[in-house]
């Protein structure tokens, strides 16, 4: 069944109003008839079973029934990723959105392959919507958020505000395992951050740094990961540790 998200204020106790986009996508695009089901999401955590009413300009629906979506984690996870290659750091989104991840912030490091954040102004469009796509694919029950780029030090210090735990994987740190950071905190950690550096990795300065204000530094392992790699492998093994992979 297709799963669409659609504003609020076009969703009311008993029908969805189909904007006109989504209405030319279920018309032209998919070619979905009159009558068929389709999953509708509000991006608050809900989902309404619907009726599709094809018209000639426009798509109606009649809403069936409505339940929670069980595909939200319970705990909120930000990924940190260092600006980099357009298709790559697109990959990370559409993968990051998959596994689980709650919010994406790009940030420029001393050693990120792009420095200017205007790079992500102009791309916000599209990425809003490779995002959007991935949530729906993914049966999510609302979209992950894309914050504007920030500096690595402002990227760090919003983090440690917002966040109760902040993780760093740095490839000079043997001893602290992701494990080992997040042992005893399934049920009892709302939000946790993890930021990934660039193709070229974290200076010691930026670590140090990253380190004083909150951070811990772990290791993901023996294996030197690429950046995208890292990033999903991360995502997915916090999101397990505290049992939402189940």
């Amino acid at each position: 069944m297709h799963h669409f998200f659609v504003a609020p204020e076009n969703i009311n106790a008993s029908q969805v109003h189909f904007p006109m986009d989504l209405s030319h996508q279920i018309k032209r695009v998919l070619r979905l008839r009159d009558g068929d089901l389709v999953n509708v999401l509000d991006d608050q955590g809900n989902i309404f079973e619907t009726q599709i009413k094809i018209l000639e300009s426009e798509v109606h629906g009649e809403i069936l029934s409505r339940q929670r979506s069980k595909a939200e984690p319970a705990v909120s996870l930000s990924l940190y990723i260092g600006l980099t290659q357009r298709e790559k750091f697109e990959w990370i989104l559409q993968k990051g959105t998959e596994i689980g991840v709650s919010r994406f912030v790009p940030f420029i490091s001393e050693r990120s392959l792009v420095q200017k954040t205007a790079a992500v102004e102009k791309k916000s469009q599209r990425w809003q919507k490779i995002i959007q796509e991935a949530a729906e694919q993914s049966k999510r029950g609302k979209i992950p958020v894309l914050d504007e780029a920030h500096s690595f030090n402002q990227a760090v210090e919003n983090a440690v505000d917002e966040c109760q735990i902040c993780l760093i994987p740095w490839e000079e740190t043997h001893q602290n395992s992701l494990k080992t950071a997040l042992d005893g905190t399934a049920g009892g950690c709302s939000s946790i951050a993890v930021m990934i550096g660039p193709e070229g990795g974290f200076s010691s300065d930026e670590v140090h740094f990253a380190t004083i204000k909150g951070f811990q530094a772990i290791t993901l392992g023996k294996r030197i990961l690429r950046m995208e790699t890292a990033a999903v492998a991360a995502a997915a093994m916090i999101l397990y540790h505290l049992g939402e992979m189940e």
